[in-house]
């Protein structure tokens, strides 16, 4: 049984995966062309990085008022407007020639692409029993075919048309996905007749301080987690505090925008761990494995696009033969495992690669994680989640978890520059003090990134020295990264031992 109309419900069931399908296709087209984007506007990477704490922060607040927006438009409407600003930020991002401009850009895309992963799932709810199965597998392949076929048309994007067209190119495409909207969403909500929320002006204003002063704070961790620490955590425990102000007087409501507590229990809470953790490692390794392609292997943008893209490609049919092998064994702790022991492997087999080796030799260890860890673990997430959240307020759930997710991913772009700055660093200084007895110009205790940025005339091997140097250390510190992944998948296998709930 299914409330959409029969004649609608194969353009429903397109619909709602392309939703998904168009936010994380620009989401990761954009991870991926990072450094074209910084070297278009001129921006240092603190300053494009602000950019993405800035995305966050506004869709992490239009996350908490997804469904007040929906209550007072209806479903058809709102997303339509979401769209609408999707575009809007896209096309001022694409054209954008500073950084202010790329960063007001992004944050109206945010304004839309907020409501696109919630309201594709939300639309779900409107089949039910074995049609429901259906639409969780469309929804799940607009996930996954957004998410490989993005760094394969990015790579082609960059190669051929620059960088504006990872932004420019979003504008038909949400045309394209308005049209099938307006044809195929029903403009009422799954469950009807639920307690309206209300929005309080001093609340939200405390939402905004507070979200925007942790961002600010996760952003500002990669060049003042040395030199400013005790700033830095100041920072984080004001906004923490200010968030959990909001939390507190918002759900003592009885009209609050999120009714906590019909859904936060101990399953719940330890889903949206597990979806945390998942959201953090793809964080990470979405920003560290294009650097150690392109930047510490020399591999060509192209080559990487495909390699990533195929390898993400496949965790499509992982995710069918995971979704079929659940219906049979619900025990989700095992797939969790298994997904750890991918993991695992993983970090162990990138690591030990060498600058000589080749693409077909990456494929399979690129594959565990982009195949399998990511598609079992967020898989086994989903399924376990929201088993006990009632229907009314499954929207309200789902915002928060996709709100966690904003702020996931802010995190994990964080702790990425950290790793690979401290890491590159330290392994440069010891490449060039090793260096030291073959060179001349180190009487003085230069080293050859010093000399080539002081503009003094070097010779041209000095150069060549310097690059090799980079690459090493950015080959040696992407090796680092990938060892300390077997770190954190041992010692998540042992928590998920010990806890009980999430079986």
């Amino acid at each position: 049984m299914t409330d959409v109309p029969p004649r609608q419900r194969q353009m429903h069931l397109l619909m709602l995966a392309a939703l998904v399908w168009l936010e994380y296709l620009q989401s990761v087209m954009a991870s991926f062309a990072s450094g074209h984007i910084m070297g278009g506007i001129g921006a240092a990477p603190e300053e494009f990085s602000l950019g993405a704490a800035a995305y966050a922060a506004v869709a992490i607040v239009m996350l908490f008022k997804h469904r007040v927006w929906v209550q007072r438009f209806g479903y058809r409407r709102f997303v339509q407007a979401s769209l609408f600003f999707f575009a809007l930020g896209a096309l001022v991002t694409g054209l954008s020639h500073s950084v202010p401009g790329y960063i007001a850009g992004r944050m109206v895309q945010a304004i839309g692409g907020s409501a696109l992963f919630t309201g594709g799932r939300v639309q779900v709810q409107h089949h039910v029993g074995p049609a429901r199965r259906v639409a969780l597998k469309c929804f799940a392949i607009g996930i996954f075919t957004g998410a490989g076929l993005a760094p394969l048309l990015a790579a082609h994007m960059l190669e051929d048309w620059g960088w504006r067209s990872v932004f420019l190119a979003m504008v038909p495409l949400t045309a394209v996905v308005a049209w099938l909207v307006e044809y195929a969403m029903p403009d009422h909500e799954p469950i009807e007749h639920a307690q309206a929320g209300r929005v309080h002006a001093g609340a939200t204003l405390a939402l905004v301080g507070g979200v925007f002063v942790l961002q600010f704070a996760l952003e500002r961790v990669q060049y003042d987690v040395f030199a400013s620490a005790s700033w830095l955590w100041a920072l984080v425990l004001l906004g923490a505090a200010v968030v959990a102000f909001f939390v507190w007087h918002d759900g003592g409501r009885h009209d609050g925008l999120i009714p906590y507590r019909h859904f936060v229990d101990s399953r719940f809470l330890i889903g949206l761990s597990v979806y945390f953790f998942c959201y953090v490692v793809s964080a990470v390794a979405s920003y560290m494995t294009p650097v150690f392609l392109v930047s510490g292997l020399g591999f060509a943008v192209t080559s990487s696009g495909w390699l990533l893209g195929a390898t993400s490609l496949c965790g499509l049919l992982v995710m069918l033969v995971h979704f079929h092998l659940a219906q049979h064994h619900p025990r989700l702790k095992h797939y969790l495992w298994f997904a750890l022991a991918a993991l695992f492997v993983h970090g162990w087999w990138m690591s030990g690669m060498s600058s000589e080796v080749t693409q077909a030799q990456l494929f399979w260890p690129l594959l565990l994680f982009n195949g399998v860890f990511v598609a079992m673990a967020q898989g086994t997430a989903a399924m376990g989640t929201f088993r006990n959240v009632d229907e009314k307020v499954f929207s309200q759930a789902y915002q928060v978890k996709n709100a966690m997710r904003e702020l996931a991913n802010a995190s994990g772009v964080s702790i990425a520059t950290v790793v690979l700055q401290m890491r590159a660093s330290l392994h440069y200084t010891r490449l060039a003090e090793g260096t030291a007895a073959i060179s001349p110009w180190y009487a003085q205790g230069d080293d050859p990134l010093h000399l080539l940025s002081g503009g003094v005339p070097v010779p041209e091997a000095l150069k060549q020295l310097a690059a090799v140097l980079s690459q090493q250390a950015t080959l040696m510190a992407c090796a680092d990264f990938y060892q300390g992944l077997c770190v954190v998948a041992m010692s998540a296998a042992v928590l998920l031992a010990v806890q009980r709930r999430f079986v």
